[in-house]
């Protein structure tokens, strides 16, 4: 696999568009689907979250980093009122959750980022390790989750609940000190003028998060087998410039950087405190948008059942309405 050596980058210019929560993702139209299927099937790690928030279902994805405990998005955990964990064909229900203390729905912010205490602990699979270096930027990284899938050239359309993975280059930071956020853009392998950042050659299975993949990982190619390569980030969100945020070739995604909070979870995991729910009083999805359908926006992508997107109207305001 390719790494090209990309410099860190503001903002300011870039995003005047819009963005949505993070899916199974979106592939070259000029590779077959069954090598992203078979790419993903080796992370073992990765699984995917089922939850309820009061009648309504959701789906998003996660990754087993101890026997118990589970890291995924702040937004997929904040308003759960149930939630259950499924690896390997078991699943796993939760005995509690919490979003980081940090996260209020500003995706801007960083702090997408959340952990389930599971009930039981999973036996016979390998928790991911995690990145705990600085060196991102410039790297490949290896996004996995569950949810929506398709071509660059039609977006996501398609859902059928299969495990996938993809390469991207992580081009990009979203703050430019104590970054948070990792970025990085869809290559268009036909049109080198449809890209964001970085250098425009696509990688070899170059992909894009898309909704249902929210809490999935990314994983970067640092040798060894893939079971053995470090968590480096959480899949939190796309964003996009042109009529709509489907995971297209040019959109972008957003991914929260899991060496900013090893501290954090390792207080959690070590002091066992997995607040029960995000606690955010129920009602509407935090990610919902208005009436008449998907907005032009930055937005989180998570759940199928609902894909709601966000509308984004001011430079670097990156927040989701409540």
């Amino acid at each position: 696999m390719r790494a090209f050596k990309c410099g860190t980058i503001g903002l300011t210019v870039l995003l005047v568009g819009f963005v949505s929560f993070a899916s199974a993702g979106t592939r070259r139209d000029d590779r077959e689907d069954q090598a992203y299927l078979d790419l993903g099937a080796q992370f073992a790690s990765v699984g995917r979250v089922d939850f309820m928030i009061g009648f309504d279902a959701y789906m998003g994805s996660g990754v087993l980093i101890d026997s118990n405990w589970v890291l995924t998005a702040g937004h997929v955990v904040d308003e759960a009122t149930r939630l259950t964990f499924t690896l390997a064909g078991n699943r796993y229900r939760a005995a509690s959750w919490q979003a980081h203390p940090n996260w209020n729905g500003e995706l801007g912010k960083g702090y997408d980022i959340g952990l389930i205490n599971l009930r039981k602990a999973v036996k016979k699979v390998a928790p991911a390790p995690r990145y705990t270096g600085s060196g991102e930027l410039g790297q490949t990284g290896t996004s996995v989750g569950y949810g929506m899938t398709g071509t660059g050239k039609d977006g996501a359309i398609t859902f059928d609940g299969q495990k996938r993975a993809g390469e991207n280059m992580i081009d990009a930071w979203l703050q430019t000190e104590e970054p948070r956020v990792f970025l990085s853009d869809f290559d268009n392998p036909q049109d080198r003028s449809d890209n964001v950042f970085g250098l425009p050659e696509p990688l070899d299975l170059e992909f894009l998060i898309a909704p249902g993949d929210s809490g999935g990982g990314v994983f970067l190619d640092i040798g060894g087998t893939c079971d053995t390569w470090p968590l480096a980030g959480v899949n939190s969100f796309i964003g996009w410039f042109d009529e709509a945020g489907d995971s297209d070739y040019g959109d972008i995604s957003g991914h929260t950087r899991v060496s900013a909070f090893n501290t954090w979870i390792d207080g959690v995991i070590g002091g066992g405190n997995g607040g029960n729910g995000g606690g955010h009083g129920g009602g509407k999805p935090p990610w919902a948008g208005g009436p008449g359908g998907p907005k032009k926006g930055l937005g989180t992508v998570p759940e199928p059942a609902t894909l709601s997107l966000l509308a984004f109207g001011a430079l670097l305001l990156l927040r989701r309405r409540r």
